[in-house]
């Protein structure tokens, strides 16, 4: 498929999670319109264009009806606000999925969930499980420009053992497909080599590089494929500089890098005019066991609208304009952490 140069150079984009939403399943059981809405007009003030929101396979199995729903109500909403979704349909990171795991609120222990989990996905003969919710997805949406694109599964690779499930649902997703573009959520820019024939948006993620001259180094080889093979690279997981270590697993790391600072990598991302999406619009304790565990926030928005970091604001946005700063944890989040240890 051949891409206009706004897939190349045009998206500024954020990962989109509700501030109090630890997975897909929470975006969906606890979605709020205004709250949607809401949050829309601060990603348009940022002159963000295009989010990337994890979609619940368990929620879907529970209720398509309202699934769809949902998807529809966030769709037209955010084409009010100039924003395009880049919907993720399956999730290789977190721990796997139970009710109690998936509706946990404990500040300390609430993550992300795996979907559709290792029962499937580490299960040549199961695989076929995941065509009836795909086949829905794509009946619906493989034409709709609301879209920006399809990702049909993030971070599948060899130690987890399930890119055998990923190149089976992407051949799926590919014999239904219409005109929305597909894509994969890679970590590394060499991992799409396992879905090159499928897909027509390549990525990488690099959350904590350790160095600038590394992070560069990496967006530079993905702007060089992408110059190369005539198809978008884009970064879809960025947040910050840590030059101590990554830290991930780590249960303690320097204070200060636990913290957001968007604009520790920003400048080489308008530099390169790379297609991009931080981690996240919303500030929020991390998405990953691995970065929970030391502590880690991430994100430029509070629900007030007022932003963890201006500098960030208006590095990401290109504006040079005066932002509410707040730079501290969420109020909500001090909350429920109080509740916490007053409870024990």
């Amino acid at each position: 498929m051949k891409l206009d140069r706004s897939y190349f150079e045009d998206i500024h984009g954020a990962v989109y999670f509700p501030a109090r939403a630890y997975n897909a399943y929470q975006t969906f059981t606890m979605f709020d319109k205004t709250e949607f809405e809401r949050d829309l007009r601060y990603a348009e003030s940022a002159k963000i264009n295009a989010y990337r929101l994890f979609v619940s396979y368990h929620f879907y199995l529970e209720d398509s009806n309202r699934f769809f729903e949902i998807i529809e109500i966030m769709l037209q909403l955010a084409s009010r606000h100039n924003v395009r979704i880049m919907p993720v349909l399956f999730e290789d990171c977190g721990i796997e999925f139970d009710k109690k795991t998936a509706n946990d609120r404990n500040p300390y222990t609430a993550v992300c969930v795996r979907y559709p989990g290792k029962e499937i996905d580490r299960n040549p003969e199961r695989f076929h499980e995941a065509e009836v919710y795909l086949s829905d997805f794509m009946e619906k949406y493989r034409d709709d420009q609301r879209l920006l694109a399809i990702e049909i599964m993030n971070e599948p690779h060899k130690e987890t053992g399930n890119v055998e499930f990923a190149r089976y649902i992407a051949e799926y997703v590919n014999k239904i497909r219409g005109s929305v573009p597909l894509t994969i959520g890679c970590i590394m820019p060499v991992h799409n080599l396992y879905f090159a024939d499928i897909i027509d948006i390549y990525q990488f993620h690099d959350n904590f590089p350790t160095s600038l001259e590394a992070f560069k180094g990496v967006v530079t080889e993905a702007m060089h494929i992408q110059s190369v093979t005539g198809k978008p690279f884009w970064i879809t997981e960025w947040q910050r500089l840590r030059e101590n270590g990554a830290g991930w697993g780590q249960a303690d790391i320097p204070e200060e890098y636990k913290l957001p600072k968007l604009s520790s990598l920003a400048d080489i991302i308008n530099e390169a005019g790379i297609g991009n999406f931080f981690w996240s619009l919303m500030v929020k304790p991390a998405y990953l066991p691995e970065q929970r565990i030391n502590g880690t926030f991430n994100g430029m928005f509070h629900e007030d609208g007022s932003v963890y970091s201006a500098e960030d604001f208006r590095k990401v946005s290109g504006q040079d304009i005066e932002v509410k700063e707040f730079s501290q944890l969420p109020k909500w989040y001090q909350k429920d952490l109080d509740e916490i240890k007053s409870n024990n």
